[in-house]
């Protein structure tokens, strides 16, 4: 099973909420009903964010173990649960969600650590985690909800965070920086490569920078999807690769990464 994992492309991963997104583009009025028990964590969460951006019915059914764990959140009070290498996160629109971010990012750092990350290493993918939860309170918009999740897998661990909200290009639209991102691919590329803040404070933006110089120890892959572009970066040893594309329309923002070691 980990042998055909790995000779899996990292865009290979998010084929199935890449075909849905495409699916849900198209001019037709049938529901859509996705089987998501086998795909991978970040395409999920991405299926999820469809969902909601969708004005078409669709069912995403996930008979999985971490699916249980997702549906149980979401019908609890409680802000996060945990079981065995994995855990999930709901950040409700106006509570105050630091001590759940806090307890989150720290439950994934001793994850990182059993399963023989070094703990500088798992510190630091534990602030970048937290990062990311903390900039959807920050860049979301008012009223948005946030999920959080994590999963580690035998020598593989996903750290994923999205949100339904105005996504990065109406994020810089509704900015006051006189130069703005003609559209969603350019406004990507700012976020995410070129750090630039929405506030035009230099001193800003490095929410970004702090999650791809976590990930560059442990060959981690990247994926940040929002409006209708997704952005892909692959550290390999040395050497980084980057994909800029169209996708179909998703409402919000979700981040993925994949980590290796």
């Amino acid at each position: 099973m980990q042998e055909h994992q790995e000779a899996v492309s990292f865009q290979q991963r998010f084929a199935r909420s890449d075909d849905i997104a495409a699916v849900l583009a198209g001019q037709f009025d049938q529901s859509v009903r996705v089987d998501a028990s086998g795909i991978a964590l970040g395409a999920l969460l991405e299926l999820l964010m469809l969902k909601r951006s969708s004005r078409r019915a669709v069912t995403v059914a996930d008979a999985s173990s971490r699916g249980r764990l997702l549906r149980r959140l979401l019908r609890s009070s409680q802000p996060c649960l945990s079981e065995a290498s994995r855990g999930v996160l709901h950040m409700h629109s106006g509570h105050d969600s630091d001590a759940a971010t806090n307890d989150f990012a720290d439950t994934f750092r001793a994850q990182l650590v059993s399963a023989g990350v070094v703990t500088t290493a798992a510190l630091r993918l534990s602030g970048a985690l937290h990062e990311l939860l903390t900039n959807v309170e920050e860049h979301a918009g008012d009223g948005v909800d946030g999920l959080g999740a994590f999963e580690i897998l035998g020598r593989e661990a996903w750290m994923v965070v999205a949100d339904s909200g105005r996504g990065v290009l109406g994020g810089y639209q509704a900015s006051q920086l006189a130069d703005k991102p003609a559209d969603a691919e350019q406004a990507l590329k700012w976020a995410v490569i070129d750090h630039r803040s929405r506030t035009g404070d230099a001193a800003r933006g490095t929410g970004f920078q702090t999650v791809i110089q976590s990930v560059r120890s442990l060959d981690g892959c990247v994926r940040v999807r929002s409006d209708d572009a997704s952005l892909e970066l692959e550290q390999e040893a040395d050497r980084s690769r980057l994909l800029l594309r169209e996708q179909g329309k998703l409402r919000g923002f979700v981040v993925s990464v994949l980590l290796r070691w």
